[in-house]
């Protein structure tokens, strides 16, 4: 079994949920075609994992206890829990919030990889902030790495799968949201998309600002991705919304977004094969965003950074690209 198809796979089971219009459902079929054919291609092509041997062991557990440090300070700073208490969520600093999850998933990921169960600590400190996406990114990618590296059966994969449903349910429950909620949730952002799908031009129409948003926004302020998305729709200032993993690269670029989709899926094909510790950490770290992106989408500065870093290790084990070895 190929991991990353799970993303492909995952889009097309949300929008089928999601009662896609057969516009939107047509462009998407395309879409995970082409994400499929790419990862299938990426497995094809000669590939060597060439390390980076930049970090190891010592210095990731100072980087995994200072994002539970920072989880730590936010809470107490703001004497709240946003799990039990939704309202407060607003007053955790998004740029140090950022940071925690910038910090501990690939950190947690690299202990989990070298046999350290105190990473697991993360995912469940990090729930207090009461946002589903760092929490299912932590399990999603502990899930991959434990199937991948430990051989373990398909149906070992199942039970872990359904374990992660019953965490998000339960964070659901926590947070008072019906369990029928989630399936609206779904088909809201579905119709987002049916509606980027419908407006948008087949050439797009940010051509590249949406996805450049999220780098911007970060570094310099403004208009963030998912507030692009919202003024794309005529929703009220101050609003944003999640475009799926489609709806971004759609409004940037049409028709096009079915090459990005290609090169995501090329992408993945070849980093699954690494062998390096750190490359393993980048690829689970990747593959988990690239899930939790089929509704969330991919637009985020911390997460372009890890991608970033992805598309290096595949061009320098293609090409032999050198950089300067940092540490041993």
């Amino acid at each position: 079994m190929r991991l990353p198809l799970l993303i492909p796979v995952t889009f097309l089971v949300f929008i089928t949920f999601g009662l896609a219009s057969y516009k939107t459902f047509a462009v998407g079929s395309l879409f995970v075609l082409a994400m499929t054919y790419g990862i299938l291609k990426g497995n094809e092509v000669r590939w060597k994992d060439r390390p980076l041997r930049i970090i190891n062991e010592k210095p990731m557990l100072w980087i995994f206890s200072l994002s539970l440090i920072l989880i730590a300070l936010q809470i107490l700073l703001i004497r709240r829990i946003p799990l039990i208490d939704p309202s407060a969520k607003h007053l955790l600093n998004p740029r140090l919030t950022g940071l925690t999850y910038f910090l501990g998933v690939p950190s947690s990921i690299y202990l989990f990889l070298r046999g350290k169960k105190y990473s697991l600590f993360y995912p469940v400190l990090v729930a207090l902030y009461g946002y589903r996406t760092p929490v299912l990114v932590s399990f999603i990618a502990f899930g991959a790495a434990y199937f991948e590296e430990k051989r373990v059966k398909l149906k070992h994969l199942i039970v872990f799968s359904i374990l992660i449903l019953a965490g998000f349910l339960g964070i659901a429950l926590i947070r008072g949201e019906a369990l029928g909620a989630q399936l609206i949730r779904i088909q809201a952002t579905t119709s987002v998309l049916d509606v980027i799908i419908s407006r948008a031009p087949l050439h797009g129409f940010y051509h590249g600002a949406l996805q450049w948003a999220g780098i911007r926004s970060y570094i310099l302020g403004g208009y963030s991705p998912r507030y692009l998305v919202a003024r794309f729709l005529y929703v009220k200032t101050g609003v944003s919304i999640t475009p799926t993993l489609l709806g971004g690269m759609y409004l940037d670029f049409g028709v096009l977004s079915i090459l990005e989709a290609y090169l995501l899926g090329l992408y993945y094909g070849v980093i699954s094969r690494a062998k390096d510790s750190f490359s393993r950490v980048i690829y689970y770290t990747t593959l988990a965003y690239g899930v939790v992106g089929v509704e969330t989408g991919i637009l985020d500065l911390p997460v372009y950074i890890f991608f970033f870093i992805g598309f290096y290790l595949v061009l320098r084990g293609k090409y032999g690209i050198k950089v300067v070895k940092i540490a041993e």
